[in-house]
């Protein structure tokens, strides 16, 4: 009698486990699928702007959204397998920094001007940086994945990331470097006048 109610609350327990995963996956799906369509909606929104990819949709029928993510996904794979990725990555850091900073060129406000200009003091000192060291960076394996993630990670606006390392980094070097040559020319021209004035 005993072990049949074992027997039994053991299978109401595998019961209200397997409910609870349904239920937990049911949850799972649906927080993705909103995320997804929440995602989509902003992608969508803002190719809305791109007159090339309003102009694929209605030629191709296909959203613009899986446009864009086909060309990324193969972009990515190109860069992946180090297959042209020099010019795919340089194209990213170059040519939509290009377009965003023309933008903000035209647009009213100042603040996504000073967005773009950090970007691209930012992205000059790392490619002077790459220069020098290229050789040793090429043959880090993923090195034009890595760059790649690190390029957006500085563009994009939600990041900042740009206007994080200027700041915290590049900003205080220059400012020490400005600082000690002002101190250097403050005590350098006294000497200079006292000098002058034992020659006269």
């Amino acid at each position: 009698m005993q072990n049949k109610w074992e027997k039994g609350n053991g299978e109401d327990e595998e019961k209200n486990s397997f409910f609870c995963s349904h239920i937990s996956v049911q949850l799972t799906m649906e927080q993705a699928n909103s995320i997804f369509n929440k995602y989509y909606n902003l992608f969508d929104s803002q190719l809305a702007k791109v007159p090339a990819a309003q102009q694929f949709q209605s030629k191709t029928g296909v959203p613009k959204v899986y446009g864009a993510a086909g060309v990324a996904g193969v972009g990515l794979l190109l860069v992946f397998f180090n297959l042209g990725a020099a010019l795919l990555v340089n194209l990213v850091g170059f040519g939509y920094a290009a377009y965003a900073s023309m933008c903000a060129i035209e647009s009213p406000g100042k603040e996504d001007d000073a967005q773009w200009l950090t970007y691209w003091t930012v992205f000059g000192l790392c490619n002077v940086l790459e220069y020098f060291t290229g050789f040793l960076l090429y043959w880090f394996p993923f090195y034009y994945v890595i760059k790649l993630g690190f390029l957006i990670w500085l563009m994009l606006p939600n990041t900042r990331g740009a206007e994080r390392l200027y700041y915290s980094g590049i900003k205080p070097i220059v400012l020490h470097s400005r600082n000690s040559a002002q101190q250097a020319k403050s005590t350098a021209a006294p000497s200079t006048d006292d000098g002058d004035k034992k020659a006269n």
